[in-house]
């Protein structure tokens, strides 16, 4: 079973060396849809999906997904969200 990703998407993008996509990427890397869910449900496969997600936001960096790929309504989802985990963590520190 895969572990969640040690990688911390930053503000700017960083570059990926082959060693960090190929532990990022699918294990058969293959893409592969089922039943709605890429590479495969995730009780199958977890982790999977995420550790890439992950690894495309620390390649393409947060300012640019926010700014330039996320539609305004995602924004304001995003921001709300956001705002509720501070609101949780000032709950239970």
């Amino acid at each position: 079973m895969l572990e969640k990703s040690y990688l911390v998407p930053q503000r700017e993008g960083q570059l990926l060396d082959f060693e960090v996509w190929d532990e990022h990427t699918s294990n058969e890397h293959k893409w592969e849809f089922w039943d709605g869910h890429p590479f495969a449900p995730a009780e199958e496969l977890p982790f999977e999906r995420d550790r890439l997600l992950i690894c495309l936001l620390y390649s393409c960096g947060l300012d640019y997904f926010v700014n330039e790929l996320l539609p305004d309504q995602s924004k304001e989802i995003l921001l709300k969200l956001l705002q509720e985990d501070q609101r949780k963590g000032k709950q239970h520190g």
